[in-house]
């Protein structure tokens, strides 16, 4: 009897791996601060409280940022796969995507998504809860400007090697781990467990926004999240969807380096290129699922019993 966890029935494996994440939570995430502090020889209570005018503490949050990105994205992925699969690499995508268009595809979807992405922020921003629920969102707008504060004093780049820090700690490592957990494990499992692939692309995009924590970026983040996912089902390798995610990231650092300005407010988007935007996400999706070699089946190692439209009759 094969004893990988991919063989458990999915509910006991998302348990599973809800606990690993849990619990490297806890114990890596409790040494990264420590350690952290430590390092850069700054007290715990600055570091809480955000007081980037203590010297070290922009330092030691940048790095605290990406070391718990590690501890709580990256290593229970690696684990779980290593426990679910004789080939934990490729059991989280690590592989060529095919067909090779799928390289550009991801970036084309993501980069041509901007618009819409901004347009939604926009939208996003001005949403007010029900007067009921005033201290639920001003409790909500005090942690979004935090996450502001936190990401000004981060995105402060004077010259090419401050923008170099920024484009490892703030796009390249968050690609990599959160692509990992989320798409590579996560999605993987709500599929599974729903047994249908658009449906376990949009949870997982639902948590993958709820899981940063700030309201009034949720939308934006929840269609990016949807995106990704979508890009690592049809292209069935998670190097696009890491990808992807970097340029996101990466554009946006960028365009930050450019001009400081750009952090606090959206750049003003016309209603036509949103228009364009979303026709173009509707466009490469579409052009995806002709294209897609990717099915149930040969993910799960199940019989073909859900395949896309496009490939039944190549099934057939």
């Amino acid at each position: 009897m094969n004893t990988y966890l991919k063989y458990k029935p999915a509910w006991l494996q998302l348990i599973i791996f809800g606990s690993l994440t849990f619990g490297f939570y806890i114990s890596l995430g409790l040494v990264a601060f420590y350690g952290i502090a430590q390092a850069f020889g700054v007290s715990l209570p600055d570091m809480q409280q955000l007081n980037f005018d203590k010297p070290g503490v922009v330092a030691a949050m940048k790095w605290l940022q990406a070391i718990l990105s590690i501890s709580i994205f990256l290593v229970p992925a690696a684990v779980f796969a290593y426990l679910s699969d004789r080939r934990p690499l490729a059991f989280l995508g690590h592989k060529s995507p095919q067909p090779a268009s799928f390289w550009w595809l991801g970036i084309a979807i993501m980069v041509l998504a901007f618009p819409a992405a901004s347009w939604l922020n926009q939208v996003n921003q001005e949403m007010h809860l029900p007067a009921s629920m005033k201290a639920l969102e001003d409790s909500m707008r005090i942690a979004e400007d935090k996450a502001v504060k936190t990401m000004k004093a981060f995105l402060q780049m004077k010259d090419m090697a401050d923008l170099l820090l920024m484009l490892l700690l703030v796009a390249l490592i968050p690609a990599v781990c959160e692509e990992l957990f989320f798409r590579a494990v996560l999605q993987r499992l709500f599929i599974q467990i729903t047994r249908r692939p658009w449906v376990g692309i949009i949870i997982t995009g639902i948590l993958f926004s709820a899981f940063h924590g700030q309201f009034f970026g949720f939308f934006p983040r929840l269609l990016l999240g949807i995106l990704l996912g979508a890009i690592y089902w049809y292209s069935g390798s998670i190097w696009p969807a890491i990808i992807g995610h970097f340029v996101n990231n990466a554009v946006q650092v960028i365009m930050v380096y450019r001009d400081q300005s750009y952090i606090d407010k959206e750049p003003v988007i016309q209603p036509l290129y949103v228009i364009l935007s979303v026709l173009a996400i509707i466009g490469i999706l579409w052009y995806m699922n002709r294209i897609t070699h990717t099915h149930f089946g040969e993910l799960y190692d199940t019989d073909d019993d859900l395949i896309l439209p496009s490939q039944r009759s190549q099934a057939d």
